[in-house]
């Protein structure tokens, strides 16, 4: 946990990229859900995600050593699940689709700045499923367990995307720990209204689906056991006591630690127009994640 943000000229610039990647949305959100969905914790009227106690920890002395060049091109398998045919309802476009798959390559090779990653991602198949039950899905619940069970494709490797009402969540993901127990269950569901250009408002760029991704590939959020020397096992991240809500520039929640609360980090809970970056220690943790976890 060091280093700060950064300069704010090029948060002036991503700022502008960001805008201008929504614009090119071909098919827009339609308003905005007041409200939405973020952690155990409520930031800023949303709710991320359901609580989690994961450990994704590799075992001392099996780290792998991630090789100069190391790149890795994953397999997108998109699963929508509606409940009816308004984009409310979860029915949204195939150009979402891809759009959700653009704003991964951009986030994960640093596009909007940060560190490039090892990370690429194709879609290889988009399905439908017209499911209420489904749908309305809820962490954990038996109708996660049988729409996975019944669309996930692939193995460890591939990511299997599941866009449904999010249950009062932005979203969820599994860890690269957990993968080989249950393969069928390895994947990310996401807000359908968070995809680019969805019916959530301030969190509609598609980064719901990158901060998850980023958890598939065994990222902790970076305010991750507070201000303790712990953090969220990675060195260039300042240490967080809380996750943060909006864009307060300058934030800075362990003032006797070094740097600024890193509220640009897609491991955040930030607004998406804030999102900005991974760092390099994270783009490093994520290469032997998958090494250790997913490769094949």
């Amino acid at each position: 946990m060091a280093v700060g943000n950064a300069p704010a000229a090029e948060q002036s610039d991503n700022a502008a990229d960001l805008a201008a990647c929504n614009a090119l949305i071909s098919d827009p959100g339609l308003g905005g859900l007041d409200g939405g969905r973020t952690s155990s914790v409520a930031r800023g009227g949303v709710v991320r995600e359901p609580a989690s106690s994961a450990d994704t920890e590799i075992p001392a002395g099996s780290v792998p050593k991630v090789s100069k060049g190391f790149s890795v091109t994953v397999p997108v398998y998109f699963h929508v699940i509606t409940q009816g045919n308004s984009e409310a309802d979860g029915n949204v476009s195939q150009q979402m689709v891809r759009n959700q798959v653009d704003v991964l390559n951009r986030t994960y090779n640093a596009y909007y700045g940060g560190s490039d990653t090892a990370f690429n991602f194709k879609l290889i198949d988009t399905d439908r499923t017209r499911n209420a039950d489904w749908f309305n899905m809820g962490y954990g619940s038996r109708a996660e367990r049988a729409a996975k069970a019944a669309l996930h494709r692939g193995g460890v490797n591939a990511l299997n995307i599941y866009p449904v009402e999010g249950a009062g969540f932005l979203g969820w993901a599994t860890f690269p720990k957990d993968a080989h127990s249950q393969v069928w269950m390895d994947g990310v569901v996401v807000a359908s209204g968070s995809l680019p250009g969805g019916l959530i408002d301030r969190f509609n760029l598609g980064f719901t689906a990158t901060h998850e991704a980023g958890h598939w590939l065994g990222l902790y959020h970076t305010f991750q056991n507070g201000c303790s020397t712990e953090g969220d096992g990675v060195d260039d991240t300042p240490a967080q006591r809380f996750p943060t809500s909006g864009c307060p520039e300058g934030q800075d929640s362990c003032p006797t630690d070094p740097g600024l609360d890193p509220i640009h980090n897609y491991m955040d809970y930030s607004d998406d127009p804030c999102y900005t970056e991974f760092t390099r220690d994270q783009s490093t943790r994520m290469s032997q994640q998958w090494l250790f976890y997913r490769a094949q």
